[in-house]
């Protein structure tokens, strides 16, 4: 199927996503979990608002957001990117803050403990307005759960029993590990439920537009970077590394700025931003930079632009045709050429549409794994995706006729019960394709079209029928709810903090020392 970015949010498909709880509960090896307590599991280490958690409950947070953690440093340093933390000490063994004075480990607890306190919250929020986990909360627990076998027999430990015991502690069960996932879902659900709760009239909105304009406006501009030709290290006679001087990379930053500042004369003199773009930019740039209309940027809201060029370009007295350099710190230097900016009442940032998928036939290789479609395969499934619309199109072609269609043919099971409805895409989050033609200026309801269906990577794997439902919300006034939407659950979820105290005990502040 057509692959998005990210998903769009609907309330048939819930994702659990708004407080950050981390959810990943079965893993096959934990890196820092401790298996033996000496005693202590059954002691109280936290309370929230009144309500007991012991040091099994605890731990099993702090070890979360510890091997979290650790996961991604570690990858980070497959990167050569550095986190600050080393993997080969323990988190008690390093400092997080130097001035505060606070390990790792400190850092680890407190995470835990907010961790703790907004599953708390969440929770009692929910049963005091009876709210219950949904369907497809009840079955992301159920298919966790099922995985426990897979996970015990891929750790060698024999049993469920025997791997949640040596994985989140002897007084671990079974039940209070799901316990444990149910409330952390439920807790998601919920938050989410309660931001759904905030509405606001146009008044509101425009309201909050009149108070942020500059991230709510429309911009339109061109830019490109026009990188520092730094120097690359060399060896000396002994075979040392000799790095190059800051005197030599503040030649290279030099160079760089008097591309950029011939650059912007020549622009103001009147040639084409592409063109200059062409005279300053390296072989493979400047051959991008020969579409006339490569990186010329038109829709950008203030809010999400680059923070380089953002201040300059949200700037009051910007007039159209303005161009100037931005250094860019140890990189080289921004070209930005101002062409406009406006209270885009046209740009949806939202559209509901029908998808009916078409997967091509494929033929299994000789060692049994199955390969991609072949040319006639994906003609063949071109071919139906045709047929089944011409079949729609004699009919009534209606909404609800190709829903029926989307029910009974279509190969996407994620939207195939909904007749094919995807509700709320963000514009944001698409395929460029499908982007383009769902909110082409045009698009009304009832369009159809066929396009081609990709997998993840990016290989073509049939064809799938879309149908133009409706659009949703205007860009700037999307952004406005949200914003406002996110002020307004974070007053409330401050307030909840007040009422439900997160406090650890001697017991539990040593938890990362058991």
């Amino acid at each position: 199927m057509y692959q998005q970015k990210k998903e769009p949010m609907s309330q048939k498909a819930k994702r659990y996503w708004a407080i950050g709880i981390v959810i990943a509960v079965l893993v096959a090896a934990l890196l820092i979990w401790h298996t033996f307590f000496f005693g202590n599991e059954r002691a109280v280490a936290a309370t929230v608002g009144g309500q007991e958690y012991t040091v099994t409950e605890v731990s099993y947070y702090y070890n979360t957001v510890a091997n979290s953690y650790i996961a991604q440093a570690q990858q980070y340093q497959q990167f050569g990117v550095d986190m600050g933390y080393d993997t080969s000490l323990t988190p008690a063994q390093q400092m997080y803050n130097e001035e505060e004075g606070t390990t790792y480990a400190d850092y680890f607890l407190q995470q835990a403990l907010d961790q703790l306190q907004q599953v708390t919250i969440l929770c009692q929020q929910a049963e005091a307005d009876g709210y219950t986990l949904s369907e497809a909360g009840k079955q992301t627990v159920q298919d966790n759960m099922d995985s426990l076998y897979l996970y015990s027999v891929q750790s060698g430990l024999g049993s469920e029993s025997a791997y949640i015991k040596a994985n989140y502690g002897r007084n671990m069960s079974k039940s209070k590990l799901e316990d444990i996932l149910t409330n952390a879902i439920l807790a998601d659900e919920y938050a989410q439920q309660k931001q759904a709760s905030f509405t606001y009239t146009e008044e509101d909105l425009e309201a909050y537009y009149q108070e942020h304009p500059a991230d709510l406006d429309s911009y339109e501009y061109r830019y490109c970077y026009i990188n520092a030709n730094f120097p690359s290290s060399t060896t000396d006679e002994e075979g040392n590394t000799v790095e190059p001087t800051d005197e030599e990379n503040q030649a290279a930053m030099d160079e760089a700025k008097t591309k950029a500042d011939a650059m912007v004369a020549q622009v103001q003199a009147g040639t084409a931003f592409n063109t200059a773009a062409q005279e300053y930019l390296d072989e493979t740039s400047a051959e991008s930079y020969s579409d006339p209309d490569y990186n010329h940027k038109s829709g950008d809201l203030g809010v999400s632009l680059t923070s380089t060029y953002k201040d300059w370009l949200t700037d009051d007295a910007r007039q159209a045709g303005d161009v100037t350099a931005i250094e860019v710190s140890n990189t080289g230097y921004c070209v930005v050429q101002f062409l406009g900016r406006q209270k885009d009442d046209s740009r949806y940032q939202t559209v509901n549409y029908r998808t009916l998928q078409v997967l091509a036939e494929t033929t299994p290789s000789e060692d049994g794994s199955t390969a991609l479609p072949t040319e006639d395969q994906l003609t063949a499934a071109k071919d139906q995706a045709q047929a089944l619309l011409d079949e729609w199109t004699a009919g009534e072609a209606t909404a609800d006729s190709f829903a029926a269609l989307a029910q009974e043919k279509s190969a996407d099971e994620s939207t195939k019960a909904d007749g094919g409805l995807v509700e709320e895409a963000n514009r944001d989050n698409l395929d460029t394709t499908l982007t383009d033609w769902l909110f082409a200026g045009e698009r009304k309801a009832g369009d159809t079209t066929i396009l081609e269906s990709t997998d993840s990577s990016g290989n073509v794997v049939g064809y799938q029928i879309l149908y133009f439902q409706d659009f949703g919300q205007i860009s700037w006034k999307y952004q406005a709810d949200s914003a406002l939407r996110t002020a307004d659950y974070s007053d409330w979820y401050s307030q909840m903090q007040e009422e439900y105290p997160a406090e650890l005990t001697d017991a539990g502040k040593n938890i990362p020392n058991l």
